[in-house]
């Protein structure tokens, strides 16, 4: 309550100073709704405010008359409607005088949803922006399965969204829960719901592969009806707020070791919703006891298709290039992928196994694959192998650079190589390069100099060579047994 001092000051200021309503409540200190308050208690508004013209006043009975007609109507489409009137204005306005004639929609009233141990899950994707990888840009997202009952939470990041990614975040939450609730329920993704008309859904064939093996039902949410899968919707807010606001990763390994860290530590020792007393790793504890026991082994989650390969020994997937023997080209192969590896196979042979990288243009390459296609090319050596030694060792290029600029044979340096390569691994010819760029030498023999000096320090990165004796010299197999030097003692 304000003084009977202050309500006179007020009067004063705005009458007779002329003062406005904003300007007095700063002078006064009080909020600028006081002073409205106080005017109108008064029975004398000191300010008459200006009622400003819109270009919809002229429309107004065209509006009234299409809501009328057509209650379903929306404001773009009126606002489309009036441009064609010659309304020039903008279409917020449109709609704040819409729903200034509907009176606004009333709010619409939800039944709690009841869970019980074990029956029920809930799935989404979440999208988290986009990661750096190699000279790729991918998109980061959050596969989140949560425990209806107890709130136990699953999540794993994934570079893509796609059914592989999908069907591999459900059996590694299935691994983590110890279990398989009774039915799964989802949003309408493209993962999950193939087709749908009305009440009739179709899953995708491959989810449904899943949940026989599994032994779930999965279950399909209403069009926009968010509130029924509320508690996953939830979590996925939980996981941008709690785990990954102000947080930094260098990799995608990291960024999901730490989330499962959080998942295992922080998430399940939270307090359960429906009884502050619990915590959630309690709950859990009793409800793992009623969901389906894991009697098989984990569903086998693999990207398989045909590729075909040109005529370099190289097939493309997933953006980026891997190699394969020379007598493979021009086929049609097998491709089997994982998360991590990649696997090519010929007529159900494999032919090649390599890493899998998540970049963008990269050529893995093994370096058999490549050292048999350059034996079989005489003269390959001079071009394809430099390209083939840049790639293994980013030092190479600037060497190949200096020594060209200094005249130097590359083809010479490139046999070397190989030769440096028959008896060092790759760590030390890495090396020996590294340093020659450094140290601004373009010679070869400074490079296998340099081999032999760190070979001497590691004496494991050496290529042990066996010794294969003739089998005609008598003492081809005798055993060789070292002499002891204690009995050169006694000559002295």
């Amino acid at each position: 309550m304000i003084t009977q001092e202050t309500r006179a000051e007020i009067c004063r200021l705005v009458r007779s100073e002329h003062f406005s309503i904003t300007k007095t409540a700063k002078i006064v200190g009080v909020h600028h709704h006081t002073v409205q308050r106080v005017l109108d208690m008064d029975g004398k508004a000191p300010i008459v405010h200006r009622i400003k013209k819109s270009q919809l006043d002229v429309y107004a009975n065209f509006i009234t008359q299409k809501i009328e007609e057509y209650p379903q109507i929306k404001a773009s489409t009126l606002w489309r409607m009036l441009k064609d009137r010659a309304y020039t204005g903008c279409a917020q306005s449109v709609r704040r005088r819409v729903q200034l004639l509907r009176g606004g929609r009333p709010k619409k009233a939800f039944l709690p949803i009841t869970a019980f141990p074990g029956d029920e899950a809930q799935v989404d994707w979440a999208h988290f922006g986009t990661m750096k990888v190699g000279r790729a840009q991918r998109k980061l997202s959050c596969f989140v399965m949560v425990l209806s009952y107890s709130r136990k939470l699953f999540a794993k990041y994934f570079f893509d969204q796609t059914l592989d990614s999908f069907l591999a975040g459900h059996v590694e939450a299935f691994s983590y829960f110890c279990g398989v609730p009774r039915q799964i329920r989802y949003d309408n993704l493209k993962a999950a719901v193939a087709e749908r008309y009305g009440q009739t859904v179709r899953f995708n064939g491959q989810l449904l592969e899943l949940a026989a093996y599994y032994a779930f039902k999965p279950s399909a949410c209403n069009p926009y009806s968010g509130h029924e899968k509320g508690r996953v919707e939830r979590s996925v807010r939980y996981i941008r707020e709690s785990f990954f606001v102000g947080r930094s990763f260098s990799t995608i390994d990291h960024l999901n070791t730490a989330l499962a860290d959080w998942c295992e530590n922080v998430a399940s020792m939270r307090s359960w919703p429906d009884d502050r007393q619990q915590r959630v790793c309690d709950v859990f504890a009793k409800e793992q006891q009623t969901l389906i026991h894991l009697s098989k082994q984990p569903f086998s989650v693999r990207q398989e298709r045909p590729v075909r390969s040109g005529k370099i020994p190289f097939i493309r997937f997933d953006k980026n290039d891997y190699s394969i023997p020379f007598e493979c080209t021009g086929k049609t192969l097998s491709l089997s992928a994982t998360f991590q590896e990649v696997f090519i196979s010929d007529q159900g042979s494999l032919i090649a196994q390599h890493k899998r990288t998540y970049s963008c243009g990269e050529k893995v390459i093994t370096q058999q694959h490549f050292a048999r296609l350059i034996e079989s090319r005489p003269g390959a050596e001079t071009v394809a192998a430099r390209a083939y030694f840049t790639k293994l060792f980013p030092e190479a290029s600037a060497f190949f650079s200096l020594m060209a600029e200094r005249g130097g044979s590359l083809g010479s340096a490139t046999a070397k190589f190989f030769d440096l390569m028959r008896t060092y691994n790759s760590k030390v010819v890495s090396e020996a390069i590294a340093q020659a760029v450094s140290r601004d030498y373009a010679e070869m023999n400074y490079i296998a100099n340099a081999c032999e000096q760190i070979s001497r320090k590691d004496k494991e990165s050496r290529v042990r060579l066996p010794i294969e004796l003739p089998e005609h010299l008598p003492g081809a197999n005798l055993e060789v047994r070292p002499h002891d030097t204690a009995t050169y003692d006694e000559i002295f």
